[in-house]
């Protein structure tokens, strides 16, 4: 995510360069119907064909499952620790697989040099962050470090949010800039306030409620980037340097403008916004559920149904608000994503929970979060990731609380 632009009427165009408002246009969403139906069929058959096969792959176990990844970790093995790092780097995104980082990780530097070099395969690059998306990446692999040696002994209780590190010192490298000193700001200051803060949600409140985990992390984020943004503020060197511009990515072919911001949608869960690293995240995924389908999305068995509903919710988002896409080059269409993945990664894999998730992560988030943003007359002097959180653990909490105490009484 790129800094946020307001207009002088305080409009949020967030992500969006002022260059790229264009004059009000008729927009037909015909332009992208066709590739939205390839990439929905797509999604579903790719879905069934891993149903099918899945019973047949329960045996391999040519990677460890995550259940044993915990208990290594619990009990202090260095290699687990290794692997719970890697794993971190995807967990945003609710995959947190070894293989799925690794290809994350390739396809990530890939997309950030065809984005410097402004080539046209570029995809979404890496959210325009490609000339230091190497300091964003090094960063945040000390930020994983450093959460684990400082708060490594509470694995004694079981999961531990240390990933949060990804979505808070990874965007105040972006919002403040890559100099060696606003970059070891960034980094301390986000590691040792990230994890404590998340933690105490979690067990707290958020666990023995039976809500998503990822609520913990998305409240503790709205806590922790604008705390340290105050904080910031009394140091004189963590400066926010202009928003860069950019074109509006509709400005190219239609499809291929829609298939590769679904990717970059996803790729939001992670900050980089990169469809290249999606697809090698989504590659390596598949392989690692190959080696152990118990090894992916949490050992939950559920990463075939993760990957429909995060690509066919990006999907009919970007139809459903193409028209906000092509005037203002941005649309908040990812925050849906997040909700659904989580939705989907904590409860019952039934139709009657994941149909209506997607359809609320579709058509909600977008204007939502323009709304939550308005409401709390935001400016620009803090990333606006604080304000997408908000909005996505309100929808998340209340559904979920639908979803425990009235669809799945009907279901038993």
């Amino acid at each position: 995510m790129e800094n946020t632009i307001i207009d002088d009427d305080a409009t949020i165009v967030a992500d969006a360069p002022a260059s790229s408002k264009a004059p009000a246009t008729a927009v037909s969403r015909k332009e992208i119907l066709p590739a939205f139906c390839i990439t929905v069929v797509a999604a579903i058959a790719l879905y069934a064909l891993m149903s099918y096969v899945q019973p047949l792959l329960m045996n391999n176990n040519f990677i460890y499952d995550f259940g044993t990844m915990m208990t290594g970790c619990i009990e202090g093995s260095p290699l687990y620790r290794v692997a719970w790092f890697f794993a971190d780097l995807t967990e945003g995104s609710f995959i947190a697989a070894l293989p799925a980082s690794i290809g994350m990780i390739i396809m990530g530097f890939v997309a950030a040099a065809l984005e410097r070099k402004k080539s046209a395969h570029a995809g979404t690059g890496v959210a325009g962050n490609g000339h230091i998306f190497t300091t964003m990446f090094v960063t945040t692999c000390l930020s994983l470090i450093l959460g684990q040696l400082l708060y490594g002994g509470l694995f004694a209780s079981g999961w531990i949010p240390t990933f949060a590190t990804v979505l808070t010192v990874q965007v105040f490298v972006i919002f403040y800039g890559s100099d060696l000193k606003k970059v070891a700001t960034s980094l301390i200051l986000g590691t040792i306030v990230t994890c404590p803060v998340c933690y105490a949600l979690l067990y707290g409140i958020v666990s023995p409620l039976g809500l998503p985990l990822f609520i913990a992390v998305s409240a503790g984020v709205a806590i922790v980037v604008p705390v340290c943004s105050l904080i910031f503020r009394l140091m004189p060197w963590m400066t926010i340097p202009a928003p860069a511009e950019g074109a509006n990515p509709t400005d190219q072919n239609k499809s291929k403008f829609f298939v590769h911001q679904i990717f970059g949608d996803i790729g939001q869960l992670t900050i980089w916004g990169s469809s290249w690293a999606t697809i090698g995240m989504y590659v390596g995924g598949i392989i690692s559920w190959v080696m152990n389908p118990l090894h992916p999305a949490y050992g939950s068995g559920n990463f075939p149904l993760l990957i429909m509903v995060q690509v066919v919710t990006g999907a009919l988002a970007i139809l459903i608000w193409y028209p906000k896409w092509k005037k203002t080059g941005m649309a908040f269409t990812f925050a849906g994503i997040v909700f659904a993945s989580a939705v989907v990664s904590t409860y019952p894999p039934s139709w009657a929970i994941v149909i209506p998730t997607i359809l609320i992560g579709a058509v909600v988030f977008a204007p939502l979060v323009e709304w939550v943003l308005k409401v709390f007359r935001f400016k620009g002097t803090y990333h606006p990731i604080c304000l997408i959180q908000v909005a996505i653990f309100t929808v998340c909490t209340a559904w979920s609380f639908a979803v425990m105490y009235l669809i799945m009484p009907m279901l038993a």
